[in-house]
């Protein structure tokens, strides 16, 4: 029995060991790679939050008409990154998301649609970018009904950013 239980906490230490060992292994191995940090550097084409232009009810064709949401993403670091789109609700807007779509483009062409109403956690979009490299975002909203000329609905949105193969969002 005590030769067991021996054995037991003699592999359950070799293995937090090796784990350790390897933990600081590869570290050491990314590091001589010359492995850099992503830096995601983000610029608003206007500004930091944004009012839908028109209230009036739209078909997709239509918004796709209207000035966009403009966001520019470069990655000024040498390594892949992965990203997170995630907007955000201003307290002041009258009009729910229930009633607004939105369309997504990366550099031209669409990669996400549909109701803000069924994000999940806030999030648009969920990308990669490569070392050096840049991105253009178009963000287009627009409501599914009409409303009043009073009505608004505003929004700014967030960037989350980590190394391709770091911790998980």
């Amino acid at each position: 029995m005590k030769s067991k239980i021996y054995l037991i906490v003699s592999t359950l230490i070799f293995s937090i060991i090796a784990f350790i060992i390897g933990f600081y292994l590869t570290l050491a191995i990314d590091k001589a790679k010359g492995g850099e940090d992503v830096n995601i550097k983000v610029t608003y084409e206007d500004s930091e939050t944004y009012i839908i232009p028109s209230v009036k009810k739209m078909t997709k064709d239509e918004a796709l008409k209207e000035w966009p949401y403009i966001v520019h993403v470069e990655n000024t670091g040498s390594d892949k990154g992965l990203f997170q789109i995630i907007i955000k609700d201003i307290d002041k807007s009258t009009i729910k998301r229930d009633d607004l779509d939105y369309i997504l483009e990366e550099d031209e062409i669409e990669v996400s649609k549909g109701n803000l109403n069924t994000l999940k956690n806030n999030i648009l979009f969920e990308g990669e970018i490569d070392g050096k490299e840049e991105k253009v975002y178009k963000l287009y909203i627009y409501t599914t009904k009409d409303f009043d000329v009073k009505d608004t609905y505003e929004y700014k949105l967030e960037f989350n950013a980590i190394k391709t193969g770091g911790p998980g969002f």
